[in-house]
């Protein structure tokens, strides 16, 4: 499955999702909700993409004590981040309306990764 096409699968989950990325294998791919207000702009996006790289490579650093990290979430005012981790270094980031019912998102968003992770590309 290719990346974009599984964005596509994540942002159907709720009409809540604004965003989302998927971090593979070093290339960055997204797709973004429609009629949603981008908050980032294309420089913006990047370097956040690239923090979140570094803050899972740090959340992998604690793996051999307390297991490989599953995700991670940070509420905004404006949004709320959340990180799946899959594959090693591979991420899907997603970007919900901070009033999004976060736990079924993540547990759908949680079971369309181990569906079709291994199979992106």
């Amino acid at each position: 499955m290719k990346s974009e096409d599984f964005c596509d699968l994540i942002l159907s989950i709720d009409n809540k999702v604004r965003y989302v990325g998927v971090y593979l294998n070093e290339i960055f791919s997204y797709r973004l909700q429609k009629n949603t207000e981008q908050y980032f702009t294309d420089d913006e996006n990047s370097i956040s993409v690239k923090t979140e790289v570094v803050r899972a490579s740090l959340r992998r650093y604690l793996a051999e004590k307390v297991g490989e990290p599953i995700y991670a979430m940070t509420k905004y005012p404006k949004v709320s981040l959340i990180t799946l981790h899959f594959m090693g270094t591979n991420l899907v980031l997603i970007s919900v309306e901070p009033d999004a019912n976060h736990d079924h998102i993540i547990g759908k968003a949680l079971e369309m990764l181990k569906a079709n992770g291994p199979s992106l590309e």
